[in-house]
């Protein structure tokens, strides 16, 4: 019963830990869910097929149609046909052979710019999802056609279609594959996105379960671990550390990092990947930090000499499946094994003794929790997959899937304005522009994907300080934070297919530790350690701030936006 309670018990944290620690996920929350996404979208839709996909709309009399917004359902880049019947003649005179909606779950504007009674759209593909119509005149106005009741699911929610759109009321950047991706998955439709395992698209089905295909519902995972990481980052830093004061601050870094915020904030998987990683990391370097103990209180010989009690195991089991759904939800998180696994194995051989019995053991142990867990996670996210083509069974779909992933990345020649490469992300080179959409004639709604500059920057020294600590004082927490960091970095330096800033993110979580190792080493050695890092705290909070409307999407003068444009290639605003 002893042992059971000090499995569970995390000796660490002191009331005044949870505190702090509870403090900053509030702060992390009230901004994260501040215009975090409409609660409504239009849900009913219409379909159009090959022998259906003629609508004739009718506005009673001959009027000025400047353009139609039509909210695309699951099928992106539905090609449509306009035409306006001529009287006259009586035929209709094409106006637009190849309009195009391209975004999924989004509003997107068609100009039509013509007087006309009857306007036809025909939808050229052989199925189209439009799940609401709504048609516009030169002043902005709704107009609504006389018989709108021939096509209900295009014109009963008109009261859903906003003033200005943003990403407050449809899909961002890549929110088009892996929200869509998890919509089709509460349907059972033939999955869209399939370059990544699915146990992320699967985790944002469930805020869409929970609030429905809106753009809070599919973000809404999201934010719920943005907040969550705020908390793993914390006890890592305390059990790093063992100083409050130490831990609040290097978790407050996290808590005002612009690209944390970001990735919080929209309906991809990396927010996930990286949770997952940081927490696989945290529990190897707890286990790491209870064997130790165990031998150094002489209740054990070490891991290999006596086998290790059920609350130095408990860790290292959590470790295998925490690093089990890092791999189902990217691939990423395999790099991350690698370094776990030269971590384990350095630790095991300063503890190696000739019981081989204890050996075996272990061996075994390893590989129910690194190998069959994470093969069992990993086969059992591929269940809600529908494919092209119908799979023998679940393995077969799995073997399918693996290496059509591979082949995808393996094979990627694409191009894009905001893609940078790996040498690029430290200094925040290139942000990325996740949305941009005018609110006024002055006024913009930006979303950009960027570190915070005085914590990346800052960040930058304080590698190096830990790098050398690790190799001068051979300090074994600047060895461990210098592995982990290199275990999401390094595989980037040989990735030929096209990268984003953030593909860092997951090393950004170690470069915030080396910043804590840093900030513990100067309060530790001057007496005015904690002034200055409050200082500094308070600088980073106050940046964060300063660029907090170019990644949040809240409306801001595009002047302001362009005087945050502190590096040439730095494209906040449009």
């Amino acid at each position: 019963m002893t042992e059971r309670k000090t499995i569970f018990k995390i000796s660490f944290m002191s009331q005044k830990d949870y505190i702090c620690m509870f403090l900053l996920m509030f702060i992390f929350s009230c901004l994260v869910f501040f215009r975090l996404g409409s609660f409504q979208a239009p849900q009913t839709s219409y379909t159009t097929v090959t022998d259906n996909r003629d609508i004739i709309l009718d506005f009673g009399e001959y009027r000025d149609i400047t353009s139609f917004s039509v909210f695309l359902g699951n099928l992106n880049t539905r090609h449509l046909s306009l035409s306006a019947f001529n009287e006259v003649t009586g035929s209709w005179e094409i106006i637009n052979g190849d309009a195009v909606a391209e975004s999924v779950f989004d509003w997107n504007k068609i100009n039509v710019n013509y007087n006309l009674r009857y306007l036809g759209i025909v939808a050229t593909d052989d199925t189209a999802v439009l799940n609401e119509l709504v048609v516009q005149g030169p002043d902005g106005s709704v107009i609504t056609p006389v018989n709108a009741s021939d096509y209900p699911e295009l014109f009963d929610e008109q009261d859903l279609f906003p003033e200005v759109t943003t990403y407050m009321s449809g899909t961002m950047f890549d929110e088009v594959y892996h929200g869509r991706t998890a919509y089709e998955f509460i349907h059972h439709l033939t999955t869209y996105e399939t370059t990544h395992p699915h146990f992320g698209k699967i985790l944002i089905s469930l805020g869409i379960r929970l609030f429905g295909m809106t753009p809070f519902g599919w973000r809404f995972m999201s934010a719920v671990f943005g907040i969550l990481i705020i908390a793993v980052l914390y006890l890592f830093a305390k059990r790093l550390f063992d100083n409050t004061f130490v831990a609040t601050a290097t978790a407050a870094l996290l808590t005002f990092d612009c690209m944390h915020y970001n990735l919080s904030r929209i309906a991809t998987i990396d927010i996930f990947a990286a949770f997952f990683i940081l927490l696989m990391y945290f529990f190897m370097y707890d286990y790491m930090v209870r064997d130790n103990l165990a031998l150094k209180n002489g209740t054990g010989k070490g891991i290999c000499a006596k086998m290790p009690s059920r609350e130095v195991l408990f860790p290292l089991g959590l470790c295998g499946i925490s690093m089990a759904f890092g791999i189902a939800t990217k691939w990423t998180g395999v790099y991350a094994g690698i370094g776990l696994a030269v971590l384990f194995f350095l630790h095991t051989l300063f503890h190696l003794s000739e019981n081989k019995k204890q050996l075996i053991r272990l061996f075994l142990f390893c590989c129910v929790f690194f190998i069959a867990v994470p093969l069992v996670v990993y086969t059992l996210s591929f269940i809600p997959v529908v494919g092209y083509s119908e799979y023998k069974n679940l393995i077969d779909k799995v073997i399918q899937g693996s290496i059509s992933m591979f082949n995808y990345h393996s094979t990627l020649v694409a191009e894009h304005y905001y893609s940078s490469p790996f040498y690029e992300w430290p200094v925040i080179w290139m942000p990325l522009l996740d949305a941009n959409d005018a609110v006024s004639a002055t006024k913009v709604s930006a979303v950009s994907c960027m570190g915070n500059p005085i914590i990346w920057w800052v960040g930058i020294p304080c590698q190096i300080f830990v790098l050398v600590r690790g190799i001068v004082k051979r300090d074994k927490k600047a060895g461990f934070l210098i592995l982990g960091y290199a275990a999401q970095y390094v595989p980037w330096m040989s990735i030929s297919r096209i990268t984003f800033i953030y593909h860092y993110f997951p090393a950004i979580l170690f470069v915030i530790l080396m910043m804590g190792y840093t900030f513990d080493c100067i309060v530790k050695r001057f007496s005015w350690g904690k002034k200055a890092v409050t200082v500094y705290l308070a600088t980073a909070v106050i940046v964060f701030f300063v660029f907090f409307p170019v990644v949040s999407g809240f409306p801001v003068d595009r002047e302001w936006g362009m005087k945050l444009r502190w590096l040439k290639d730095w494209i906040l605003v449009l």
